[in-house]
């Protein structure tokens, strides 16, 4: 995809070396830059290495029903945010641990702080009021319930559904310029496993065309935005089949846009590969009752078959 690839390529050709809060610096353009795709054009799947589209639509129904148990996303071999939780959540796990390993005599360096740092977090289910819970439950009040996590929110202050509201408006009024949702919300930023990175989406609806834009503050061009542009990609195509649209254009507006150093191997890799044409990807007409009922497993089809290159690893920079 050359509107993907051509910022990778400026990133790395052009960007400046900086430190940052993982330790591991990035090359980065700080003023960002501006992806734009046409989804006529095909599914805006990567092509230069293999995207798990599959996985992506997973956290994607994560965030349209206001999920944050990473349990449910583990239940099916979801493992994006396998390595996050909540702090308010782990950090009990961590001292507990922590002084259990006191107590038995070992020597706790700042290696095996780490590690038990990363090990509670690793255990604990709860993620916190992160991206979908505030598209769902906006203002509200977040609760943690082991034995009911769907139920994480107060019965009596459920919050401001921002989802609902956007395509209850866009029925009445498609011309609406107020289509918005937002994921950033700094009273809860204490709470959440990280902090948003797209932090908020706009529909547009023109010529019976439904257009979507996102913004992103942080975006790791190796990693995470290949899956960042196939989540919203999806998005666009549930939101166009809820409303009766076709799909139009997906846009981005990135923030800090960066490549970690220990991918720039992989990035020079991926650059070296040729582009295949883009998958056709469709909403199943089989079983559609809705955006808040349909289902990643078996909710979409592909119309033509994804070519793409071998996978390229990389660690993900914490």
């Amino acid at each position: 995809m050359k509107a993907y690839l051509d910022i990778l390529k400026n990133c790395l050709e052009n960007g400046t070396k900086s430190d940052n809060r993982t330790g591991i610096p990035t090359i980065r353009i700080p003023w960002g830059a501006t992806f734009e795709h046409d989804m006529s054009k095909g599914f805006p799947l990567i092509t230069t290495k293999f995207t798990p589209l599959k996985t992506i639509s997973t956290e994607l129904e994560f965030f349209i029903n206001g999920f944050t148990d990473k349990k449910w996303l583990q239940d099916r071999n979801c493992k994006i945010w396998n390595e996050w939780a909540s702090e308010p959540s782990w950090q009990p796990l961590y001292e507990k641990r922590l002084n259990e390993a006191r107590k038995s005599g070992i020597i706790v360096t700042e290696a095996k702080d780490k590690e038990i740092k990363e090990s509670a977090m690793s255990d604990t289910r709860d993620l916190g009021p992160v991206y979908g819970w505030q598209w769902r439950h906006w203002n509200g009040k977040y609760v943690w319930n082991p034995e009911k996590p769907e139920l994480n929110y107060n019965l009596d202050r459920p919050g401001f559904d921002q989802l609902k509201n956007v395509i209850n408006t866009a029925r009445k009024n498609p011309n609406d310029r107020r289509l918005i949702v937002s994921a950033w919300n700094p009273v809860d930023q204490p709470r959440m496993a990280l902090p948003p990175c797209h932090y908020c989406w706009q529909i547009l609806i023109l010529n019976n065309k439904l257009n979507l834009i996102w913004n992103q503050r942080s975006c790791d061009m190796f990693l995470g935005i290949p899956f960042n542009i196939a989540s919203y990609a999806m998005l666009l195509l549930l939101l166009a089949k809820e409303l009766g649209y076709e799909p139009g254009v997906l846009r981005g507006n990135w923030g800090d846009v960066h490549i970690y150093e220990n991918h720039i191997d992989q990035v020079k890799e991926q650059l070296s590969r040729t582009p295949y044409e883009l998958p056709q990807v469709a909403i199943n007409n089989e079983n559609w009752n809705g955006i808040f009922n349909w289902h990643a497993d078996g909710g979409y089809k592909y119309l033509t078959k994804y070519l793409r290159h071998e996978q390229l690893q990389g660690d993900v920079a914490r």
